[in-house]
């Protein structure tokens, strides 16, 4: 019964935030308040335009079954790679040169002091 109690309130309030923020709304802020967006989303799922259909239907394709290594096979790509090791390996290097000498008593002398 406490829960019954529980829902009819929950549904009562949602109802009063609803109204409440229908008649909040002007019609210079938005182009419709949210209980015309309610109803025309409700109305939408009862007749879905023709975009809305084709995504419910991209949705609903069954997924391929394909194991990591085969994906990993056939999507190989044999060109150039977007990291390469020299840079690595030369940025790694000034951070370390960089890094070693902010370290009390690693500074080096500046030239031409």
């Amino acid at each position: 019964m406490a829960v019954l109690v529980a829902i009819v309130l929950a549904l009562l309030v949602a109802a009063a935030v609803l109204l409440v923020a229908s008649r909040s709304a002007s019609a210079s802020e938005r182009p419709e308040t949210p209980l015309q967006a309610f109803r025309n989303g409700v109305s939408g799922r009862r007749k879905p335009d023709p975009e809305q259909q084709a995504a419910a239907e991209a949705a609903a394709v069954e997924p391929v079954d394909l194991s990591l290594a085969q994906f990993l096979r056939e999507t190989v790509d044999e060109g150039e790679a977007y990291l390469q090791v020299d840079d690595l390996a030369a940025t790694l290097q000034r951070a370390r040169d960089k890094a070693a000498g902010t370290l009390p008593g690693n500074r080096k002398p500046l030239s031409g002091r």
